[in-house]
C-alpha cells in the first residue's frame, strides 16, 4: 500500500541513464501482469536511444519531460478490446515496479499511434495503446487531491453508502 500511496506521475527527469537491469526488472513487472484469458497480446519496446525518444516526444503532445527512457507498449489491431485493458495491467507493473527502483514514471495516452507505429518500425497490424517515459525524478509533485472513499464506493448497490470505509 506505501508504493501505492507515495507513487506519482514523474514528468521532470534527471539526466541518469538507468540500467539495463532496471530496465529488465521492469519489463519483467510488465510481463507478470494479469491478461484477460492469460492471452497476453501485448508488445514492448523499450526506447534508450536519446534520438528515438526525441522522434516520439515530437509527435507525442502529452510527453513533456526529458525521459532518458520510455517504454512502447502496444497490440495488434484485432487484439484492441481485450488487449488495452491488459496493457494497462501491465503499464500499472511497470510504473510501480519503477518505483520500487527509484525510477519515476508517467503514462502518456496523448500520442499520434500511426506516427510513433512508424518510428519504432512496427507492423502496420499493431498500434501503440500507450507510451510510459521513465527517468529518475527531479522533481516529485505533492500528492493529488483525492475522493474520499465513502464517495465513490458503495456496499451491495448503487448509492447504498457504507459507513466503515472512511475508517482506516
Amino acid at each position: 500500500m506505501e508504493a501505492i500511496r507515495t507513487r506519482r506521475s514523474i514528468r521532470s527527469f534527471k539526466n541518469d541513464e538507468i540500467s539495463d537491469e532496471d530496465a529488465v526488472k521492469m519489463l519483467e513487472a510488465a510481463r507478470l501482469a494479469p491478461s484477460a484469458g492469460n492471452k497476453q497480446p501485448w508488445t514492448f519496446i523499450y526506447i534508450k536511444d536519446p534520438q528515438v525518444i526525441r522522434m516520439i516526444k515530437n509527435c507525442s503532445p502529452g510527453f513533456y519531460a526529458d525521459a532518458t527512457a520510455a517504454i512502447v507498449m502496444g497490440i495488434k489491431k484485432e487484439d484492441e478490446k481485450r488487449g488495452t485493458l491488459d496493457v494497462c495491467f501491465a503499464a500499472e507493473n511497470i510504473l510501480l515496479a519503477a518505483h520500487a527502483l527509484g525510477i519515476g514514471g508517467c503514462p502518456i495516452v496523448s500520442f499520434n499511434s500511426d506516427a510513433v507505429r512508424e518510428i519504432i518500425n512496427a507492423p502496420k497490424d499493431w498500434q501503440a495503446i500507450l507510451v510510459v517515459s521513465l527517468g529518475y525524478p527531479d522533481k516529485v509533485p505533492s500528492p493529488p487531491l483525492k475522493k474520499k472513499l465513502s464517495d465513490i464506493a458503495y456496499l451491495d448497490f448503487f448509492g447504498r453508502k457504507w459507513e466503515r470505509l472512511d475508517v482506516a
